[in-house]
């Protein structure tokens, strides 16, 4: 009875070892949040004890493998910016200039909508001509001025443990289970294994 009871038990059992090892190794990534010393040793865990240079390394690969190429300031130029430059063109020659000009003695009696829709097509397109320079203008200035690097590695250094937690979570809830699962699978398999060593071993017996 004690045999098979031994037989039963130890892959059961090294199944929950598996299982709750891998359960916490993934609490550890977080847990504890702040330093707890224990018999000399300092304990935290990975994420918080590293956020300062996760936070450095995250930014240098962000800085160099997604914003490289001037990327801010390409994606800045296909910025299409010609229905709002229209917009701007109808209202500055009908709500602003239009009503100022018709206000004018004797000037204002020849400005009629005639006069100001020939004003707001000239008007759109000296606009838009003059928009492609300074877009390209504040692109420039705009890439050359913010420091995307420092900017990044600011803010991940700065965010609450307790909001990442949450959202890797979220994201990563699925394989967290699968880890977990697995460390319980192969906490199984190697039961089975040490209980069919002990068989062919003797130590045993049936």
């Amino acid at each position: 009875m004690n045999t098979l009871v031994l037989f039963f038990l130890t892959p059961l059992i090294t199944s929950a070892i598996g299982w709750f090892t891998n359960w916490v190794a993934i609490k550890m990534l977080f847990h504890p949040r702040r330093p707890i010393h224990i018999a000399g040793l300092k304990w935290q865990g990975l994420i918080p004890r590293r956020q300062q240079q996760l936070a450095i390394e995250a930014a240098e690969v962000i800085e160099r493998e997604i914003l490289q190429q001037h990327a801010i300031h390409n994606e800045i130029r296909k910025i299409d910016l010609g229905p709002d430059l229209e917009k701007a063109a109808h209202a500055l020659v009908w709500d602003r200039i239009g009503p100022q000009l018709q206000a004018i003695p004797l000037l204002g009696g020849f400005i009629n909508e005639g006069i100001l829709a020939k004003f707001e097509v000239i008007a759109t397109a000296e606009i838009k001509k003059e928009a492609a320079p300074l877009m390209e203008k504040v692109a420039t200035r705009f890439e050359g001025s913010v420091d995307f690097k420092q900017l990044i590695e600011t803010n991940i250094a700065a965010f609450k443990l307790q909001r990442l937690e949450t959202i890797v979570k979220e994201v990563a809830r699925r394989e967290f289970r699968t880890i977990e699962r697995l460390g319980a699978l192969l906490g199984f398999l190697i039961g089975l294994i040490q209980v069919l060593i002990l068989c062919l071993s003797g130590a045993i017996q049936f």
